[in-house]
């Protein structure tokens, strides 16, 4: 299986140290590159209220093809997208491609 992150960049060690008491590869570890506020949507018409969320914010809308593990504490299925003005990125653990803890994008909608 090949290497197939849309975007990924691993992290400094001061940052993983900060990370290491978030739970990796979940909702409370995804965030903006700008420090912007992000916005999650999922279930029935979740493309259109992130998009007419983006249109509302100026902010662009971020596909999850990360994991089925970003989920918001109050739904139990997960978060499909994400409204924000800088890209989003979740916080993810090594594995087979990655020598550490790194930031794993999430591409924007077409």
């Amino acid at each position: 299986m090949a290497h197939r992150c849309y975007r990924c960049t691993p992290l400094d060690d001061l940052a993983t140290a900060v990370v290491e008491a978030t739970k990796l590869d979940s909702l409370e570890a995804t965030a903006a590159e700008g420090g912007d506020e992000v916005f999650f949507v999922s279930g029935y018409s979740a493309r259109e209220i992130a998009q007419k969320r983006a249109r509302e914010t100026n902010g662009h809308v971020y596909v999850n093809n990360l994991s089925r593990n970003i989920r918001r504490p109050d739904l139990s299925y997960p978060v499909a997208y994400a409204v924000a003005k800088s890209p989003v990125f979740t916080v993810r653990g090594q594995d087979e491609y990655h020598k550490s803890v790194y930031r794993a994008y999430w591409p924007p909608l077409a």
